[in-house]
């Protein structure tokens, strides 16, 4: 008994050593490390855990403040809104990497530039509206990638041509339009075995909405103007007592324009009701107008009523 926990201090004692030896203490407050040996290819190799999550970062850590060996990196949960080109250059051994539920909205060209042995990449629930192919460089290795919950309503032709060992692929967007625009994606999945995650649903036309897009045929993804009213896209109407707010949205030819709120909404006079419309952003000469009766709406603090004209937009859709 006395021999078996000698074994047992001796064995911890050396998992600790290991652990500090190859885990030095990390420069941010709430991450932390850990190591063990694995057996591969008949020989031992340590891998390194770097785990900050949920722990306020604003920006990523800099490669040179993290072991060259560390095998998985978590970032989750933070408040990252850019990665720049080369963040996590250095990295060559990094297998897997964790950047869910942050505040993503830019990733540069080259972001994962160096990440040559990345296999899992999970960028899922941030604000990506823009995906080029130039983010994907380096990523040759990468099997499993999860973009689910972002912005984005279409993917540009050949965005994943730089993900060779591609296998699964996680798209499910609020703002997904499947159209003729997605055609590419069917055919270059089935062409190269990748599987769409069956959370990938359209949202987008009405016809579709709620559809899993790997189960669609080509003929289903056309363009072409299409309308769930068979009315022109009406003005707002208020009332100066109890009223009806009425919404509608038009789809068009690459156009979607949303009103929020979408339901009917009782009105009462004196209610704060604030609306947002969403188009898609075709070029940047793209722009919102308001009307009222036929007639353009302005800010009139006298009526309470306030125009918003700072425009927020991504490629794909403006608001």
């Amino acid at each position: 008994m006395k021999l078996l926990s000698l074994l047992c201090v001796v064995v911890g004692f050396w998992k600790s050593c290991l652990t500090n030896r190859s885990c030095p203490d990390l420069i941010i407050d709430g991450c932390h490390c850990t190591a063990e040996r694995s057996k591969q290819l008949s020989r031992q190799t340590v891998r390194i855990k770097v785990v900050c999550d949920d722990v306020e970062l604003m920006d990523t850590l800099q490669p040179s403040f993290l072991p060259n060996k560390t095998v998985a990196l978590i970032l989750s949960n933070n408040k990252i809104s850019l990665l720049r080109n080369g963040s996590f250059y250095g990295l060559a051994a990094t297998e897997k990497l964790d950047l869910k539920n942050n505040l993503i909205s830019t990733v540069e060209p080259g972001a994962f530039r160096g990440l040559v042995a990345l296999k899992k990449l999970d960028l899922s629930n941030n604000r990506i509206g823009c995906l080029s192919p130039e983010m994907f460089l380096d990523l040759g290795a990468l099997s499993k990638l999860n973009l689910s919950g972002n912005i984005f309503s279409t993917l540009t032709v050949g965005l994943f041509s730089h993900l060779a060992a591609l296998k699964v692929l996680h798209l499910a967007s609020e703002t997904l339009y499947c159209d003729c625009q997605l055609e590419w994606l069917l055919l270059w999945a089935r062409a190269n075995a990748v599987r769409l995650g069956n959370d990938t649903l359209c949202r987008y036309p009405t016809h579709l909405h709620g559809l899993e897009l790997r189960h669609l045929r080509e003929h289903q993804l056309r363009c072409g103007f299409r309308s769930s009213l068979n009315e022109p896209w009406p003005d707002v109407a208020f009332a100066s007592g109890p009223g009806l707010l009425r919404s509608v949205g038009i789809e068009g030819p690459e156009v979607t324009l949303k009103l929020i709120p979408s339901q009917r909404q009782l009105v009462f006079q004196g209610d704060r009701l604030p609306l947002q419309c969403t188009a898609s952003y075709l070029e940047p000469s793209t722009q919102l107008h308001w009307r009222h009766n036929g007639r353009s709406v302005a800010t009139q603090e006298e009526r309470a009523i306030y125009l918003e004209d700072t425009l927020l937009h991504d490629c794909c859709l403006l608001t």
